[in-house]
């Protein structure tokens, strides 16, 4: 077990990279298996029985989304290459590529799964997992897009309110994400880098937080000391995309780039981006108004990068603003 992840890992990017320079649809599937497979023994890397029961969920909702995938693409559609035009009989792949991918309205299989996973296996399914489907869909399913982005950032949005679970707040938060992530894709492939980067980094703080301190439930941040809840409040903010963390940069450049030609959209990204800051800031509220039972003469901050990140959290959104 000592090199696991020196074997797995590689061969997890390597799927990731082979199915996104693929041109050829039976590539893309393969490169889709691949990471299919090494994502399994990711999840199977601590064997206990909560994650053999995720790994067989999570395999069998797979192998259904790779079988539906694999034959409309084969026979209903009769597509050789990415980008081809666009055609109402191709319908049935990017709802393959939804479930695989637990986008909305496809998503009902994701809080479940979660529950089960590791903080390491949490933090690539909400992130690098979902980089092949909405490549993909976006290479000749744009204009169904168009309409699944609102979907998508209803439902992340809503979801999320009653959630007391971190991984089920943060599997929605993911879906509100997507849509985002999808917005991004409509305007050029750097939004999406920029955006993809800051939600990669955010979620890779919050996530680490959580496997050392062992967090399940987010009643159990209310005990953390206060460095641990400025921290963790910053990266939530963050998330929510609330000025001035940096989590605001992107959505406020996608959101300019886009309102002339699609305000529609850009009215629904708005309104439910206030209700993504109202489960975000919940949270936060109650636990820094949660009296503590340290001494507060005694609560220094001891951890200086956790100060430092936070400062650079503010600071990097105030100053793009000013500088735009």
């Amino acid at each position: 077990m000592k090199n696991y992840y020196l074997i797995i890992m590689p061969l997890y990017l390597l799927s990731i990279m082979f199915s996104l320079s693929s041109n050829c649809w039976m590539s893309i599937w393969i490169g889709m298996e691949m990471n299919l497979l090494t994502f399994i023994f990711i999840i199977l890397e601590k064997k206990t029985f909560n994650s053999n029961e995720s790994c067989m969920k999570y395999f069998l909702i797979q192998s259904v989304g790779s079988l539906i995938f694999l034959f409309s693409v084969g026979i209903s559609v009769q597509m050789t290459y990415v980008y081809e035009t666009f055609s109402i009989n191709a319908l049935v792949p990017p709802l393959a590529l939804m479930l695989k991918s637990g986008i909305a309205p496809l998503h009902m299989w994701t809080p479940d799964v979660s529950m089960k996973l590791s903080p390491l296996s949490l933090f690539l399914f909400i992130s690098l997992q979902k980089l092949i489907p909405m490549f993909i869909m976006f290479s000749s399913w744009t204009i169904l897009m168009k309409w699944v982005i609102p979907v998508n950032m209803v439902i992340g949005s809503m979801g999320g309110i009653t959630q007391a679970s971190i991984n089920k707040m943060l599997i929605f938060s993911s879906i509100n994400n997507s849509g985002w992530m999808m917005l991004s894709l409509t305007e050029s492939t750097f939004l999406f880098i920029l955006f993809f980067i800051i939600y990669f980094l955010m979620n890779c703080i919050l996530l680490t937080f959580i496997w050392i301190e062992k967090i399940k439930w987010i009643s159990q941040i209310k005990s953390q000391n206060f460095p641990n809840k400025i921290l963790i409040t910053s990266v939530m903010m963050s998330l929510s995309g609330l000025p001035p963390f940096m989590g605001f940069i992107p959505k406020w450049i996608i959101l300019k780039k886009i309102i002339l030609f699609l305000p529609l959209v850009s009215l629904i990204s708005i309104i439910m981006s206030i209700f993504t800051m109202f489960f975000y800031l919940k949270i936060t509220i109650n636990m820094l108004l949660y009296s503590s039972l340290i001494k507060k003469w005694t609560m220094i901050f001891s951890k200086a990068p956790m100060s430092l990140f936070f400062l650079l959290n503010l600071t990097s959104s105030l100053l793009f603003i000013f500088l735009t």
